[in-house]
């Protein structure tokens, strides 16, 4: 288990460099000069253009640039954007409410796609399986900014049921909305699959084994069919957790939501390299090592993937 571990971590740090490496180059190559954008229509003086591009480090070469910022972030020194406030700062403001949205989908995503998932699969063939087949469809098919559009007119304007924004302190009922939106695609994807599990593994021999011991409906799908149905949904999840943090950057600008998806947006918009580097490098982080974690739980159950 130690030498996969070790061989699963060595695997980490390309990807981290590659993904911070082609974002940085991305914002590098964006149009327009940040330094001139700092100023709006008023004149630069040449001298404090020159010392603000000294002091960023921006009158280097693209390469430098890059591994300067790889060497400060080794200390969790992400520098500073050009308004004077710390990078690292600003993150760890808008983090909280990033990850509270994100855990909210999570667990929306889990219970109701599991939940349609296993109904689906156990009446296999039936009307309501058929309803569930095409609104998992529609979800999957329909962009999230349509179903946060939707979402917004019925929810919060027509019917009232919920805020139509959560601004930048959101609470529980602020975010519930957007958590519905950002894990309505994983949740088709978890009802499709689920339905496809259970309905295999109904079929299967052992589970006609078990009913031939005498074994209740109710033991044999909970003890056998749902449990082994499960695996790979555990395993989606696990993968998808990483995901929701960055997938939520289209969701906090619908709502209004001042996570890191909207500071990220922001900082694009500024040319803040530090700042977007910064936020997709633990992004990055989140999802390899939720990755890393799934692996590890399926390497302690079936010792073939250490030696794969």
């Amino acid at each position: 288990m130690g030498k996969y571990l070790l061989r699963r971590i060595l695997q980490m740090i390309p990807v981290v460099l590659g993904t911070t490496l082609l974002v940085y180059a991305l914002v590098f190559a964006l149009p327009g000069d940040p330094v001139k954008a700092m100023f709006g229509d008023k004149p630069v003086n040449h001298a404090v253009e020159m010392q603000i591009r000294a002091e960023y480090n921006l009158d280097k070469p693209f390469i430098i640039q890059y591994l300067l910022f790889l060497k400060n972030a080794l200390t969790l020194d992400f520098g500073q954007t050009f308004s004077g406030q710390s990078v690292l700062g600003e993150i760890t403001s808008a983090f909280p409410v990033t990850i509270k949205l994100g855990l909210m989908a999570f667990v929306f995503e889990a219970i109701f796609g599991v939940v349609f998932g296993v109904i689906a699969g156990l009446k296999k063939g039936k009307w309501y399986d058929s309803v569930i087949l095409i609104v998992s469809l529609l979800l999957i098919s329909v962009p999230t900014f349509v179903t946060g559009f939707l979402g917004q007119y019925f929810l919060g304007v027509k019917w009232r049921i919920l805020p139509v924004t959560a601004g930048s302190d959101p609470g529980f009922f602020d975010l519930l909305m957007p958590a519905m939106v950002l894990g309505s695609v994983s949740m088709a994807y978890i009802i499709r699959l689920s339905r496809s599990e259970i309905s295999s593994n109904i079929s299967e021999d052992y589970v006609r084994t078990a009913r031939a011991k005498g074994m209740s409906n109710k033991s044999v799908m909970l003890r056998h069919v749902l449990r082994n149905s499960m695996i790979p949904v555990v395993t989606y999840l696990g993968q998808d957790l990483g995901a929701l943090m960055g997938g939520a950057m289209i969701t906090e600008q619908i709502f209004n939501i001042h996570g890191v998806g909207f500071l990220t947006y922001q900082s694009i918009l500024k040319g803040e390299a530090n700042v977007v580097v910064s936020v997709v490098t633990l992004l990055t982080l989140i999802f390899v090592v939720c990755n890393l974690l799934v692996d590890l739980l399926y390497a302690a159950l079936d010792p073939r993937i250490r030696y794969a």
